[in-house]
């Protein structure tokens, strides 16, 4: 099966062409970083206007490095949720557009999960697996039981990772993307020069969440309180800020697989493009670690299109009337009971 997938959810127009879920034929990404630069932040009302001037030779493209025509395709699925709403229209109309002149079956597709199936592009996992979903969006833990079926066991409570990454890049200018850059200054820094807080959820019912409100507090406020060197240098603020937002993740991680009893850990979203979490996942995990493809870390429509190709084959094609959603409710995990995705 042949399914094109439309990724519009932030600031990267994209759209990718998998054959059965794993053959990536065509992954074009279409950036809109230095339009967004000026306002070191992304813009929606700019974001959602790139798209729909960029979506459509961005699905010509994609068609043409695939080597195929539109009629070919089997399947055309978008990204509907979570995500900018004035992109998530722009992906979903422009596919449910297509899927109506070509009489192909249209789906909608959660673009976390499609996050969460994108090491499977190029890596065979088994399940059950504990599950790290960290973007600057949202951060997750789940215990995987199938492509398209997993329980959310841990979330944030506050700030998602990759949003303390943006936060505190920001706040010192190391530039923008905040991420990468603070990823790039961190290499020159030393890891112990400050003793940053990190964060303890261990109630019962709450006890795989994390929470970043305090740690970015303490990074932007309170920097004297935690140096533990008489110098220091904004690399070195980087890099201790870096060391223990992952810290936090690590901890919570090695805390599910052995709850779980469970020894295959899949981490995907636009944070696990970070080579230092990749080193320490790596060195500090004694389970079996899986991470995307660096072309697949970030949004994209291959992933799109190959956890399309799992969906479809279980709940059949979406309805016309499907709409858009800009949050996804039971991503936040309430005190009194746990959420079970489907």
């Amino acid at each position: 099966m042949l399914v094109l997938g439309i990724e519009t959810t932030c600031d990267e127009t994209s759209v990718g062409v998998v054959r059965d879920g794993k053959e990536v034929l065509s992954n074009i990404v279409a950036s809109q970083i230095k339009d967004h630069t000026p306002w070191m932040g992304v813009v929606p009302e700019i974001a959602s206007r790139l798209h729909l001037k960029k979506i459509t030779p961005i699905v010509e493209e994609a068609l043409k490095k695939a080597n195929i025509s539109i009629e070919q395709i089997d399947l055309i699925a978008a990204a509907n949720r979570p995500g900018l709403i004035g992109g998530l229209a722009v992906g979903v109309s422009f596919a449910k557009g297509l899927s109506w002149i070509t009489d192909k079956p249209f789906i909608g597709i959660n673009h976390v999960e499609a996050h969460l199936y994108s090491p499977h592009l190029t890596c065979e996992i088994d399940f059950p697996y504990i599950g790290l979903l960290a973007s600057g969006g949202h951060t997750l833990i789940v215990k995987g039981e199938s492509y398209t079926k997993y329980d959310i066991i841990g979330t944030t409570i506050d700030d998602a990772a990759g949003e303390a990454f943006d936060k505190i890049a920001k706040h010192y200018n190391f530039g923008f993307p905040g991420g990468p850059a603070l990823e790039k200054i961190a290499k020159e820094g030393d890891v112990s020069t400050f003793d940053f807080p990190i964060s303890n959820l261990y109630k019962t019912d709450r006890k795989f969440d994390v929470s970043y409100s305090g740690l970015k507090t303490a990074v932007i406020n309170h920097l004297e309180k935690y140096l533990k060197k008489e110098t220091y240098t904004v690399s070195d603020i980087a890099a201790s800020f870096q060391k223990r937002a992952f810290d936090i993740l690590l901890k919570k991680i090695k805390l599910a697989t052995t709850t779980f009893g469970i020894n295959t850990v899949v981490v995907a979203g636009g944070v696990s493009a970070n080579q230092y979490l990749r080193k320490l996942f790596n060195e500090n995990l004694s389970a079996k670690v899986f991470f995307p493809e660096l072309k697949y870390a970030t949004d994209n429509g291959a992933m799109i299109a190959g956890f399309a190709y799992h969906k479809y084959k279980e709940e059949g094609k979406s309805p016309f009337n499907t709409g858009v959603f800009p949050r996804v409710e039971g991503f936040k995990i309430s005190l009194e009971e746990n959420y079970r995705c489907r």
